[in-house]
């Protein structure tokens, strides 16, 4: 459960995120991804684990995100990196969607795969 002292912040309007469109967005000096998958929106860390490349200039094709520097590729149903690299499944933030708005908790909480606070 997210703790109830930290704030939740508006990061975007749900329907700007697009589907195979990574959105980035910030929580203070820290940069996010907002991607859709399977209709959800899911909130993952905006750097890349190789070289800290901005995930947000990347493009979605077939549920991969391709990172925009090494071309690592990402799967956005879970963060796990593709074939040919030994990165770290991207990191994934609590997040929830209320009257269209898409907020965060500040400062970000990383969640599991089933979206408990990790």
């Amino acid at each position: 459960m997210v703790d109830t002292e930290q704030s939740w912040r508006p990061v975007a309007v749900a329907d700007d995120v697009l589907v195979d469109t990574p959105l980035e967005v910030a929580v203070g000096n820290v940069v996010f991804i907002l991607v859709r998958s399977a209709g959800d929106i899911i909130v993952y860390q905006g750097a890349c684990p190789h070289a800290a490349a901005r995930l947000g200039k990347g493009r979605i094709v077939d549920g991969w995100l391709r990172c925009p520097h090494h071309m690592a590729t990402f799967q956005m149903s879970d963060g796990v990196c593709g074939k040919g690299w030994a990165l770290p499944a991207l990191r994934r933030y609590a997040h929830k969607i209320e009257d269209g708005t898409v907020y965060m908790v500040d400062p970000p909480v990383e969640v599991e795969d089933d979206g408990r606070p990790s």
